[in-house]
């Protein structure tokens, strides 16, 4: 069993994931912010409408590994950590993080663990 798969199937996560449904339909919630931290501190992410919650809890979203970067380049020009031509990464989101927006209350954000794409050749899912 892969990290990733570990994740998705911990003991309780499935009962966090429709108590998050029972909250987004109770609050009006329309579109959800997954939100992961980056190397340097700044938090980025991708909105995904609130009718996919389900399906993105259990399959997570597909991100650069750029974005974990910040997309830098180092003094040569290269990407920082991995190449455009890399495998991306799976989020994957942890439902005790879910939160309404104070200042839009159609939005929510959750935080997400990052992990290896399912395909990866080598570690995948790790």
């Amino acid at each position: 069993m892969t990290d990733l798969e570990a994740h998705v199937n911990a003991e309780g996560r499935d009962k966090l994931v429709k108590q998050v449904r029972e909250k987004i339909d109770e609050l009006g919630v329309t579109y959800i912010y997954y939100q992961f931290i980056s190397v340097t501190g700044r938090i980025v992410g991708k909105g995904i409408p609130a009718d996919h919650w389900e399906r993105t809890a259990e399959r997570g979203f597909q991100l650069v590994y750029g974005s974990t970067a910040n997309l830098y380049v180092d003094r040569h020009g290269d990407y920082i950590g991995y190449g455009p031509e890399s495998s991306e990464l799976v989020g994957i989101p942890d439902p005790e993080t879910f939160c309404q927006l104070p200042w839009d209350k159609r939005v929510a954000r959750v935080f997400c663990t990052c992990f290896r794409n399912r395909e990866e050749r080598e570690n995948p899912g790790g």
